[in-house]
């Protein structure tokens, strides 16, 4: 699958508080979408009033079903109203969950207390359509049962795309059954339910926060009604048109360079890993040849695994999503090269969790990715661009939609859904050096295509900023002090390289 975390999501996703909305401000709304209030499925926190509800709309909105969809929403109010524009949070995926239920609330209650430009702004959090606690219920754990077959056994790569493609036939016929029009989830639809959110809680002007994938969401949202937003956000975004299946190799072959570079250039650390970028290289090999038997325990329990090549890269890639898990990586391909698969053990969790039946809504992720992006990006095409990255060739050609796309498509984009649209919003863009998914050079290029953006660089993270760094924080700070200029702080001038651990050095 595409290769992004609720981790990730949670790091860079900051929710727009909007205050909730009157019961004459949803009487003005159009009959087809309303916002109604409702209890808070959670303890409120001390740390800030707390606002529930939920934005009902169409699930198509050709007027050709009567059915409607329940979106949830919680609205953090402002410590102080300003009268400033509130923050949306759009997530990314596509599929993750804004991570708005009960066991989660809590760590976004802590996050508004520690970002200073949400002092004074509501937040707002909503699960997309098919997504979270937002109906309809697209989880599929068949891809769960697959996951635990496909990790667990030496498989050859048509055997592993068979059992994802047995997967989503299973989940996609159940769905179906159930009454949901699969054709009616992609990008144009939950930007529309964004815009239909802003609108309908009587929000003149928001500012969006969107990570990875949301960043799509956001753009298209504010190219069609660009007077109501403020300003964007983009947390490593995925730009509109970028061929993410194609570049899947060179994506992670630059973010692995990346990171070797770096340790090669620290003494320390290439003492204590001499010639990592071989080393690496020549697990990759063995694997291949005979997968990589990992088994190992913790408290949460045993996890057994065979790794090849592919299944190595994707359990590695991990690590970028959390910039503390990037700083062990050299130790942990070492510790791999020589036989310990111990420190596997955490990035094979992570891993799992995207397969999980509570972690990404599989059903989302498949409708969106088949509509959207592989009807553009097809098998061979990856093929032959991943023909240049050698050692990455079998793991971008193992990405779930290859598999399950055909099985599953019920619909395309059309060729302007995939162009990126004149977007006259201010717009900061935040990139890490070692992003594995959607690399530096694509939010360069998402950056000289807006009128009114600035691009922030950070060389020690990879796929999610503003969760990972403080500086990250002030500079959004300052950037939304003044929208118009390119936001400046001290703390750029300490920004570096990750500081490895040396401790399982071998």
């Amino acid at each position: 699958m595409k290769r992004r975390s609720i981790a990730a999501a949670l790091a860079a996703g900051v929710a727009v508080t909007l205050a909730l909305c009157s019961a004459a401000a949803a009487a003005a709304a159009a009959p087809a979408e309303s916002i109604v209030a409702t209890p808070c499925w959670f303890p409120p926190p001390s740390s800030r009033p707390v606002r529930c509800g939920t934005l009902n709309v169409p699930e198509r909105r050709d007027g050709l079903s009567a059915r409607k969809l329940g979106l949830r929403f919680v609205v953090f109010r402002a410590a102080r109203d300003a009268g400033l524009p509130p923050v949306i949070n759009v997530s990314g995926g596509p599929g993750v969950p804004s991570l708005i239920d009960a066991a989660s609330i809590g760590r976004w209650a802590q996050w508004t207390t520690h970002e200073s430009w949400l002092a004074n702004r509501d937040l707002v959090l909503f699960d997309q359509r098919g997504v979270g606690l937002s109906e309809p219920d697209m989880r599929c754990p068949e891809f769960a049962t697959a996951a635990e077959q496909v990790f667990a056994r030496a498989l050859p790569s048509d055997a592993s795309d068979a059992l994802w493609r047995k997967a989503a036939i299973t989940c996609r016929a159940r769905l179906e059954a159930a009454g949901i029009d699969l054709a009616q989830y992609h990008k144009a639809a939950i930007a529309a339910d964004l815009r239909a959110l802003a609108a309908g809680l009587g929000y003149r002007s928001v500012v969006l926060l969107a990570s990875s994938y949301g960043a799509r969401v956001a753009l298209g949202a504010a190219a069609l009604e660009p007077e109501r937003f403020a300003a964007l956000i983009l947390d490593s975004p995925d730009p509109p048109g970028m061929a993410e299946l194609s570049s899947a190799a060179s994506a992670a072959a630059g973010a692995f360079d990346a990171m070797f570079r770096a340790c090669e250039a620290q003494p320390a650390c290439a003492k204590a890993y001499p010639a990592l970028r071989g080393r690496f290289a020549r697990l990759l090999d063995a694997a291949a040849k005979a997968p990589l038997r990992v088994k190992a325990g913790d408290a949460k329990g045993t996890i057994a695994a065979q790794l090849d090549d592919a299944k190595l890269i994707e359990v590695l890639l991990q690590a970028f999503y959390d910039g503390a898990e990037i700083e062990t990586l050299p130790a942990v391909i070492a510790a791999a090269a020589a036989g310990d698969t111990a420190p596997l053990l955490p990035l094979l969790r992570r891993m799992h969790a995207q397969y999980a039946q509570g972690g990404v809504s599989l059903g989302l992720y498949l409708s969106v990715e088949c509509h959207d992006e592989f009807p553009f990006d097809p098998r061979d095409e990856v093929a032959a661009a991943a023909r240049a990255q050698p050692l990455f060739q079998r793991f971008a050609l193992a990405n779930l939609p290859l598999a399950a796309c055909p099985a599953w498509r019920r619909s395309s984009a059309g060729a302007a859904e995939r162009r990126m649209q004149p977007v006259s919003v201010p717009t900061l863009i935040l990139t890490g050096e070692l992003d594995p998914v959607t690399p530096p050079k694509e939010a360069q290029a998402l950056a000289a295509s807006l009128p009114q953006a600035h691009l922030l660089r950070f060389p020690g993270l990879g796929h999610g900023v503003l969760g990972m760094s403080s500086c990250a924080t002030w500079l959004v700070d300052a950037f939304l002090a003044d929208v118009r200029k390119a936001p400046v702080h001290d703390c750029l001038l300490t920004l570096g390289p990750p500081r490895f651990h040396l401790s399982m050095a071998r």
